[in-house]
């Protein structure tokens, strides 16, 4: 039997019947979504076999169980359609070969219209959280938006920790001169510096008028010499130095010992405490170097000093100074006048 006359044997034309395969689909897929039983995936695949059984026709007039049930496809042609499958099998009764069952293929039949859309059903129990998906790549940064507006001012916060001290900066130009201030008080004086150099020596100034003459001071120490050579080879010489009597003798011939021997007359004593001599004198006396001097006192004083051998050349004055009388008028010389008149004019008594 063709495809046709199934079609014909069965009330209903092909939009009709896609509407009842529409219909009872999508009543089956709905039903499965709302319990939340199977996925979207195995509602279609309800929807198509709820789909063969609501289009199947009951054809025929015996209550027999129909031999054109629907068999798993065989064919490589990879159609598994409702329409292809119902083609298969023919509305006919009592025979029970497949040939009977199977027309000739007809022509694709066109797409039917879109069902409209059936009602939402009820949300379903929310799933359980699926795990966490991996981070995904950090979007690009997005403009900066325009300047909100300033916020209020928010509550002073505690006072932070002092942070460490900073290193020094460096220093700044130097300020302007300020004002001057008012004097302050005087402070201590200070401790006295170091002496300065001698500066240079100042032009002489002018010559002052002379000063009264002063009074005649002590008389100083005197000073003196005197000599004389007793023979050819030997010279005796007295000095008073400062006051100090001195006595001494040298040779004249030889070429060593040549210098003077000196003794110090003043430690021979007999000169009075408080009196200095001025100006000596020495002279041979009897084989004996004689020496002499004046006091301050007015007196002369002296003293004599003996020559040694010639083995041990020098003198040896260990006498102590013994003074002479001051000297006076004894006896007093006459003194008077001559009168003096005209030479040539003589007295009576002497013509």
């Amino acid at each position: 039997m063709s495809r046709e006359h199934w079609s014909k044997a069965v009330p209903l034309g092909p939009l009709p019947r896609g509407r009842t395969w529409l219909a009872g689909g999508t009543l089956a897929s709905l039903s499965l979504v709302m319990v939340g039983v199977v996925g979207p995936v195995v509602a279609v695949a309800q929807q198509t076999g709820s789909t063969a059984v609501a289009a199947r026709p009951a054809v025929g007039g015996g209550g027999g169980e129909d031999h054109c049930k629907q068999k798993p496809h065989h064919h490589g042609d990879g159609d598994d359609r409702p329409e292809a499958r119902l083609s298969d099998r023919a509305p006919g009764g009592g025979g029970h070969d497949d040939d009977d069952c199977r027309g000739p293929r007809g022509p694709r039949g066109p797409k039917g219209a879109t069902g409209p859309t059936g009602p939402t059903g009820p949300t379903g129990p929310t799933g359980s959280t699926g795990a966490t998906g991996a981070t995904g790549a950090t979007g690009a940064t997005g403009a900066t938006g325009g300047t909100g507006p300033t916020g209020p001012t928010g509550a002073t916060g505690a006072t932070g920790a002092t942070g460490a001290t900073g290193a020094t900066g460096a220093t700044g130009g130097t300020g302007a001169t300020g004002g001057t201030g008012p004097t302050g008080a005087t402070g201590a004086t200070g401790a006295t510096g170091a002496t300065g150099a001698t500066g240079a020596t100042g032009a002489t100034g002018a010559t002052g008028a002379t000063g009264a003459t002063g009074a005649t001071g002590a008389t100083g120490p005197c000073t003196d010499v005197a000599q004389y050579k007793p023979n050819s080879a030997e010279e005796v010489k007295a000095v008073l130095l400062s006051g100090t009597p001195w006595v001494g003798i040298r040779r004249l011939t030889g070429i060593t010992n040549r210098d003077f021997e000196w003794n110090n007359l003043g430690d021979n004593g007999g000169i009075p405490t408080g009196v200095s001599l001025c100006g000596i004198a020495v002279s041979d006396h009897a084989g004996l170097v004689h020496v002499e001097s004046v006091g301050s006192d007015g007196r002369i004083y002296e003293t004599d000093c003996t020559e040694n051998p010639a083995s041990d050349f020098g003198l040896t004055c260990n006498q102590a100074w013994t003074s002479v009388p001051a000297p006076v008028d004894h006896p007093p010389l006459r003194r008077g006048t001559v009168p003096m008149g005209d030479p040539n004019h003589r007295p009576k008594g002497m013509k």
